[in-house]
């Protein structure tokens, strides 16, 4: 029986560089995107992360169980503000939900967020009334009428760190696990668009502490490990891939009390 993996965003970026380097190790990739990957030995189920209809005819799609899933799709701070959090928290979790009950005991859930979403916890009060809705439909309520007067973008990043921490006490009793990645900056044709609508004077501090900008095969390898069997024994963690940022900024606030 072959490995079935399931990546979403698979065309391009973090995705595309994760899908790539599963079939180099003998995994069988389904991409879930909107776009037909362009490599060919990846096969392509299309899902529109915005439209949770769409969502739900592509996991109908899939045929039979899968041994994990990679959610990295997403898309800028740039993009409208109900695509923003569709694509990356709202579709996401809708998705995961779906393809939950097909993924085998052992299997491995792997969300990527953003290292602009690790300060999840002391925003928890905000946070808890968009965690709370069951539905794609109430999400999107609940970002018309209630949403914070922050950028959805870190919103959204960070609502997916508290979903992966509440989520992987669920899942864990049947056999699934599920992980974040928080990756810096990386260079993926998104970044320009990222650095438009990043505060530049965080860009400058998150690139002085890690030196450059991350390569997209170097964010991959850390999700296909989570996705492996090789952490089997890791659930609920946040994996900050950045090169040591999250390091520097907790240091420097620590020498300064």
């Amino acid at each position: 029986m072959s490995t079935v993996f399931l990546v979403s965003g698979a065309s391009s970026g973090v995705g595309r560089a994760l899908a790539q380097f599963l079939t180099r190790h003998g995994v069988t990739v389904i991409g879930l995107d909107r776009r037909e990957p362009p490599d060919r030995e990846i096969a392509h189920v299309s899902c529109d992360l915005t439209d949770p209809n769409a969502v739900d005819a592509a996991v109908d799609r899939l045929d039979g169980q899968v041994d994990a899933l990679a959610n990295v799709a997403g898309v800028p701070g740039t993009a409208p503000v109900e695509t923003v959090l569709a694509v990356n928290f709202l579709g996401m979790r809708h998705l995961t939900e779906r393809v939950l009950g097909r993924i085998r005991r052992g299997g491995s859930v792997v969300n990527v967020s953003s290292a602009e979403g690790r300060h999840w916890v002391a925003h928890l009060a905000e946070l808890r009334p968009l965690l709370a809705t069951r539905t794609f439909a109430e999400g999107m309520r609940w970002c018309r009428e209630q949403r914070p007067d922050r950028p959805v973008y870190d919103v959204a990043k960070e609502a997916v760190l508290a979903y992966t921490t509440a989520s992987s006490t669920l899942t864990w009793s049947d056999g699934v696990r599920m992980n974040a990645v928080a990756p810096g900056t990386v260079r993926t044709p998104s970044l320009p668009e990222i650095e438009r609508s990043t505060d530049p004077r965080r860009l400058a501090r998150q690139r002085s502490a890690a030196g450059r900008d991350a390569e997209a095969s170097e964010i991959a390898s850390v999700v296909a490990f989570l996705m492996s069997n090789e952490s089997r024994w890791v659930n609920g963690q946040t994996l900050a891939a950045d090169g040591g940022v999250a390091a520097a900024t907790t240091w420097a606030a620590l020498q300064s009390r």
